[in-house]
């Protein structure tokens, strides 16, 4: 009798496997056909390829939409974010000039020269700023789209900087140089009075440094070309760094697939989707 109970065991034990291994298979075969017969699995929602097209399309987004709105008539002299003003070093050369009759007229019109000068050598940048581009690496670019919103800007920054010196400091330097009155440039007005205010300062700063006082006359320095050309690009930068916040901000509204893609995934923080292969 308990022999003939253990065998009804055993063959009860084995039916119940054979069934519960049944509706596994059942189960899993159901699985299947509701995915269409494939199996699910999560993969890079966009390749390094991907990653360096998009940057390369972001890229020439914003620096044709700064190349052009910055190369218009007061661009610069009308954006009190950009416009390009007398460095403060001037301030006690400007002191000397607004008690000459007319010469605040001088300053201004320097002012503005030194502004149109910025607006119409922006349109000449572009060339500069595709050979970058083009020189982007793989690794660039995955940098540059997952990294800070302005990463996109300090790597042209950081490629194109000496060169767009080169384009636009002697176009300043040509601005400066053109005479005034009685045919003296801004240019060597400026190192007239700084010669003579560094002259006459250093005199007084060995007086109040005898006297145990802070020195009353700071040297002044400035390259006005170098200070002008290095105001201009910050205009420029400026300029493409906003228009690569609206890129990461609203990627769909631009035309190109890869940036509407890779920026989009981006913006929502996703790095992986799901596939069914």
């Amino acid at each position: 009798m308990k022999k003939n109970l253990v065998l009804i065991f055993t063959v009860l034990v084995c039916f119940l496997n054979i069934s519960c291994l049944s509706s596994l298979q059942e189960l899993s075969s159901g699985l299947m056909d509701l995915n269409g017969g494939t199996s699910v699995k999560k993969v890079p929602a966009y390749t390094n390829e991907e990653a360096v097209s998009a940057m390369k399309d972001a890229l020439e987004e914003g620096i044709k939409f700064a190349s052009s709105s910055l190369s218009q008539k007061d661009a610069y002299f009308k954006n009190a974010a950009i416009k390009i003003l007398l460095p403060e070093e001037a301030k006690p050369i400007l002191g000397i000039l607004n008690k000459i009759p007319g010469g605040q007229s001088l300053v201004d019109d320097v002012v503005l020269r030194l502004n149109r000068t910025a607006e119409e050598a922006a349109k000449d940048t572009v060339n500069i700023f595709v050979s970058a581009i083009k020189q982007m690496t793989v690794i660039d670019g995955i940098k540059i789209v997952t990294g800070n919103k302005d990463a996109a800007t300090e790597y042209l920054r950081e490629k194109c900087y000496d060169k767009l010196v080169n384009l636009y400091k002697p176009k300043v330097n040509t601005v400066l140089n053109k005479p005034l009155v009685m045919n003296v440039s801004a240019n060597e007005a400026w190192e007239k009075l700084i010669t003579n205010y560094n002259k006459y300062g250093k005199i007084a700063n060995t007086a109040a440094k005898i006297a145990g006082q802070k020195e009353p006359c700071p040297p002044v320095t400035v390259d006005l070309a170098q200070y002008a050309t290095e105001k201009a690009l910050d205009g420029l930068f400026t300029g493409i760094a906003e228009e690569e916040a609206k890129i990461r901000e609203n990627p769909l509204k631009y035309a190109s697939a890869m940036i509407q893609k890779v920026f989009n995934y981006v913006k929502q923080g996703i790095t992986t989707i799901t596939v069914r292969s």
